[in-house]
């Protein structure tokens, strides 16, 4: 669940993309998993799930690298884009959380839109050729 405000706007990058709407010092928590809003889901569910629901899965959650689970964020954190050299939302493992949390790696900007490394939390995209992750 994101702990910060956003907004959900046309991104530069890629469609619609996730953009503060408060300033965010570097290293604030912007992210982290919970399950009164975040969705986890087994490999084995998602293979079973009707083509639309397991669609909407792959394109919005991520296959963590820590449960080995899909995580589908209930909030605007399933519009957050890639971007593999200049992402400010770093991955981290905190003790005593279930998933990677989103950190800032720097001071963000109101209007900036938050970008992440998939390759770093997302066990499908670590391992992918997809064009996309290589920007």
């Amino acid at each position: 669940m994101l702990t910060i405000k956003t907004s959900v706007k046309q991104s530069n990058t890629s469609g619609l993309g996730l953009f503060a709407e408060e300033f965010i010092p570097k290293g604030t928590v912007l992210w982290k998993f919970d399950s009164r809003f975040d969705l986890l889901f087994t490999p084995k569910e998602v293979e079973e799930m009707k083509q639309f629901d397991r669609d909407l899965i792959m394109h919005h959650a991520f296959l963590s690298k820590l449960s080995g689970k899909y995580v589908y964020p209930a909030d605007n954190d399933r519009f957050m884009n890639h971007s593999l050299n200049s992402f400010n939302v770093s991955s981290v493992e905190i003790e005593g959380e279930p998933e990677l949390c989103g950190v800032a790696n720097k001071d963000i900007e109101i209007g900036e839109e938050l970008l992440a490394n998939y390759r770093a939390f997302d066990a499908n995209d670590a391992v992918s050729d997809q064009e996309y992750l290589n920007f």
